[in-house]
């Protein structure tokens, strides 16, 4: 038995609440156009939009581009099934391909045959910090005259051949929430070299509140108890235990404080509250973690690394690819199983802390019943993929420790089969 770490921490660290009152209280220029400039100037565009939320952001992308003559958006079914609210708000249709099951991510083979003179747009989601095959879908569409619009959210910092994720598309949008690389407790950004694209967004944006300053102290707050709740000297004794204690005995009401976009709902209209600014604070703290990035992306990968060389050729489990390019940043390290959740539970009982993926595959969901669509990959590796952790403070021997429960539940499975 081992005394394990939380399975999840909030990127950062005490140094994000002290900048953050520091901002709040005092009278700095805006911050905006200051992490604007910055963010243009990383990711390789001409222009860096600031929003409350990366989804607002795809709403105003797909706002602009979307019509009535080109409705179809071409996109993963494997995501947060409010990104797909936002295509429907946006005036869109999606048009669900499925994925490859190794990376998790939209299979580049299958897009071609999805395109037509209706298609406004192919969404690319960069899931878990791993790259699409961005070129040969840059290429594709190309062809057809199809721009292309990043979602990665998840994978801010990662590179393909150099140029940053984002930046290959007519569009990307990043997201800066608690359990991102960047954490600004909410926030994102749109980047983009089409000029009006990127003016259709400063003026949708024109005239908009700041984001609520009491929802933003709730955040704040929450990401505080978050973090007193998963330190070690509190995860251990206390936390983990009830933890533990949820997932072997399948309690729903334990497990659900650390389930998160597992209740798909279909939206009829934009929130009131996605209607924000990111405010100045918040652009500055971004401001502020953009030179920890790359130094953060080392230590996830270091972490990576140990879960790829000890897993790799395992019987009974998939691991994603493994790149040292730049191009894959695993935020985590996703592996997929077939019976997931009696994997966590052995996991769990032997002093190890995991999550499952909660993502659905949005083509099977009812609320999208009319958009529905045969993704099998997509359907059957929503059911199966598990998250090991890799996050900046990880220690490098909970990650062995991690490969040496998993080979060990592995090696019964093999001799129980």
């Amino acid at each position: 038995m081992f005394t394990p770490r939380a399975r999840y921490r909030f990127y950062g660290s005490p140094g994000n609440y002290l900048s953050a009152a520091r901002h709040a209280l005092g009278r700095d220029a805006d911050g905006r156009s200051l992490l604007e400039q910055r963010l243009a100037e990383l990711v390789g565009v001409e222009h860096a939009i600031c929003v409350p939320q990366a989804r607002f952001g795809l709403y105003l992308i797909f706002s602009q581009l979307c019509t009535a003559e080109r409705p179809n958006v071409v996109m993963s079914p494997y995501t947060i099934h409010d990104v797909v609210n936002m295509v429907l708000l946006a005036g869109g249709r999606p048009v669900f391909c499925d994925i490859e099951q190794d990376t998790c991510n939209i299979d580049a083979a299958k897009i071609g045959a999805l395109l037509d003179d209706q298609t406004a747009a192919v969404m690319i989601t960069h899931l878990h910090g791993l790259a699409c095959d961005v070129e040969q879908i840059r290429t594709i569409c190309a062809a057809r005259g199809v721009p292309v619009i990043e979602d990665a959210a998840q994978a801010y910092g990662a590179r393909v051949a150099g140029k940053s994720l984002g930046g290959f598309g007519r569009a990307g949008v990043f997201s800066f929430g608690r359990a991102k690389n960047i954490n600004a407790f909410y926030g994102g950004a749109v980047v983009t070299s089409d000029a009006t694209l990127a003016h259709f967004i400063r003026r949708e944006l024109e005239g908009l509140p700041d984001e609520d300053p009491k929802k933003l102290v709730k955040r704040i707050a929450h990401c505080l108890v978050g973090d007193l709740m998963t330190a070690p000297p509190v995860f251990s004794p206390l936390t983990f235990k009830l933890f533990r204690f949820g997932a072997v005995n399948g309690v729903k009401a334990v497990n659900k404080i650390v389930q998160t976009e597992d209740e798909p709902k279909r939206k009829t209209e934009l929130p009131e509250p996605y209607r924000r600014k990111l405010t100045s604070m918040q652009a500055h703290l971004i401001y502020e973690q953009l030179p920890l990035v790359d130094e953060l992306t080392r230590v996830r990968v270091e972490r990576a690394r140990i879960y790829h060389e000890g897993l790799a050729g395992q019987p009974g489990i998939r691991l994603p690819p493994w790149r040292e390019d730049g191009s894959h940043i695993y935020l985590q390290y996703p592996v997929q199983l077939e019976d997931r959740w009696d994997y966590v539970r052995y996991m769990m009982k032997h002093g190890r802390d995991l999550a499952i993926q909660h993502m659905s595959s949005a083509a099977e969901l009812d609320i999208f019943k009319e958009f529905q669509s045969d993704c099998p990959v997509a359907r059957e590796t929503a059911e199966r993929v598990v998250l090991l952790p890799t996050y900046p403070n990880y220690p490098l021997q909970e990650a062995r420790q991690n490969v040496q429960v998993s080979r060990a539940y592995l090696r019964e499975r093999a001799g129980s089969a």
